[in-house]
């Protein structure tokens, strides 16, 4: 016997709870396309399997094998869903109703018609324990959204909706324990905790600050079990705040305040609070951002910090910095560490105080948009304190022919840690003919985002070899901004020479009369490789009926070029494509 035959004789006379096991573990398009049909006893067990189904940037082959033969053959056995609404298919491809065993539900980029449609469907999942529905940032609601579905196996639950939601109706989520919801009244909140999450402990919220007070439910004294408190981009006025919500959570363990405003950066006022009204507190994360006028000197600056440098806070291991650069109009007080994973700072002007000094400010930053202008002066940002960014973005204050640095990219690299990086953008117009040096250092590095002119001067039109060798080796994902001079397309003839391992690609071009040649290169070097690509079009130079006729032309293009199977869609000035 070959020793093929042994292992797939080892393989079989596994028992089928070791199988099921391994499947879970394998993606589920690839575990049936090769164990489907080769005998019933796979066919049983795959038909019991408990499947995940992850359709985040899948190509259009992947999606195709989902729709066609494992949504009609096996919707029973999908437990888990993530996917996004595009190309139509959850209103026309994808039918949730039939995922009768549905615990898991992840929809991102939801737009306003489909949300229409799958709110009311969301109480035909009654195994369901997660759901997570996240609306695009481009879907306009002027109305307010109403929500009144009965989830009785609800665990967790995220709604993060653009416009104010309004939870309603004789329906109570007793099993919720973890909520993250957007654009909520902050006078409604205390009441709704009651009647509808009475045995919530975890709240991440987002208040709707720009609605008009017009209370829809009676005021409580009542006080709420809840243990853990997030709230984020918050414009409401500390007093209001404290009187409405903070007074009435005795319980709290864990309090998180990302708000605006110099109100929030009181620390007797914060004293007072804490110690009065939440003896088990043994979390607390602040920062607050306001405007650099209202503490415009260093003493007025050093004078808000000292008002955090008490026994309390000490006592308590809570520390706090402030941090300033003339790049920006707005002043940060946080504790420490920096609990938000973002930050914005300037190379070489970035002014730090803190309460503590030995301590690593920014250890949970992963993402930093760094400002780099020209400077006489050295670092004053503390060595490796960015050791933990992924996603990096160099956004360029230079002016054209202006001295650039000397040591610029060592500067940059005694902050950020370039082995740790996946994302690196350029943003601006200046920069060193030399930046893609970076790329000899970022082994993880995946998703680049330049300007069309940055990516012609650091490549020398895609010739330099070192560079594209690089660019070859590591990016998958590439974002070309501003193309704005495409009258010579030999640089886009190169392109899948040396992107020639790239997943998606987006292009914003001026003018949408450079999409035809443009696209029509694209489809035919990229469409093997790529399985998604958007193109984006500057909305100033479009016409009322351009994009009705290049849509037409597309059309016709696909079908005469047998990629008539490529999904596409139009929003606005943004066409999408799936290979």
């Amino acid at each position: 016997m070959s020793s093929h035959e042994m292992q797939i004789s080892k393989f079989d006379i596994l028992p089928n709870e070791v199988l099921l096991e391994i499947f879970e573990y394998l993606p589920p398009a690839y575990t049936f396309e090769t164990f489907y049909f080769l005998n019933k006893r796979y066919n049983s067990l795959l038909r019991s399997i408990r499947l995940r189904v992850d359709l985040f940037n899948v190509s259009k082959q992947i999606f195709d094998y989902y729709h066609y033969f494992l949504f009609p053959d096996v919707s029973h056995c999908i437990v888990s869903l993530r996917c996004e609404d595009v190309f139509d298919r959850l209103t026309y491809q994808i039918n949730l109703s039939n995922f009768i065993s549905l615990e898991y539900l992840t929809i991102t980029n939801i737009k306003l018609s489909t949300l229409k449609n799958i709110i009311p469907h969301i109480n035909r999942f009654p195994n369901l324990t997660y759901l997570n529905l996240q609306m695009s940032a481009e879907a306009s609601m002027t109305r307010k959204l109403y929500f009144e579905q009965p989830m009785p196996s609800i665990e967790k639950c995220i709604l993060n909706f653009n416009r104010r939601l309004i939870i309603e109706g004789e329906q109570c989520y007793s099993n919720l324990k973890y909520l993250t919801i957007s654009r909520y009244h902050i006078d409604d909140l205390l009441l709704f905790l009651h009647i509808y999450t009475p045995e919530l402990k975890y709240l991440t919220i987002t208040f709707n600050d720009k609605y008009n007070s017009k209370t829809l439910l009676p005021k409580t004294e009542n006080k709420h079990h809840l243990e853990s408190l997030t709230v984020k981009q918050c414009r409401v006025p500390f007093n209001r705040m404290e009187k409405l919500i903070l007074t009435s959570l005795p319980r709290l363990k864990r309090l998180n305040i990302h708000a605006m405003g110099i109100d929030y950066a009181d620390g007797k006022r914060w004293e007072m609070l804490l110690s009065k009204c939440f003896p088990l507190l043994k979390a607390f994360f602040l920062h607050t951002t306001f405007p650099k006028e209202e503490a415009s000197t260093p003493a007025l600056r050093t004078q808000l910090l000292k008002t955090f440098e008490t026994m309390y806070f000490s006592s308590h291991n809570l520390y706090f910095a402030l941090l300033y650069h003339p790049s920006t109009s707005a002043i940060d007080l946080f504790s420490l560490p920096l609990v938000n994973h973002r930050i914005h700072a300037s190379l070489y002007d970035t002014y730090i105080e803190k309460t503590m000094n030995d301590i690593n400010i920014f250890e949970n930053v992963n993402e930093l948009s760094l400002f780099l202008t020209t400077s006489e002066e050295n670092l004053k940002l503390p060595k490796s304190c960015f050791s933990n960014v992924k996603n990096l973005k160099l956004i360029s204050r230079f002016r054209q022919y202006e001295r650039l640095p000397r040591n610029l990219f060592v500067d940059i690299s005694n902050l950020v840690t370039f082995s740790k990086l996946e994302s690196l953008e350029f943003i601006g117009n200046t920069f060193p003919s030399t930046s893609f040096v970076l790329l000899d250092y970022t082994p993880k590095l995946e998703s680049l985002s330049i300007s069309f002119s940055n990516l012609i001067q650091m490549t020398k039109a895609l010739t330099d070899q070192h560079s594209c060798q690089q660019l070859t080796k590591l990016i998958k994902h590439l974002n070309i901004t501003s193309a704005d001079d495409l009258k010579d397309l030999a640089v886009f003839e190169r392109l899948p020479l040396v992107f020639c391992t790239l997943e998606s690609l987006s292009l914003h071009l001026a003018n949408l009369k450079d999409v035809y040649p443009l696209l029509i290169l694209i489809l035919q070097k990229m469409a093997r490789i790529l399985n998604r690509m958007s193109i984006f079009i500057d909305v100033y130079t479009i016409e009322a009926n351009m994009l009705y006729e290049f849509k037409i032309w597309l059309i016709g293009y696909l079908y005469s070029h047998e990629l008539e199977k490529v999904d596409v869609q139009q929003i606005d000035n943004q066409i999408d494509f799936c290979f």
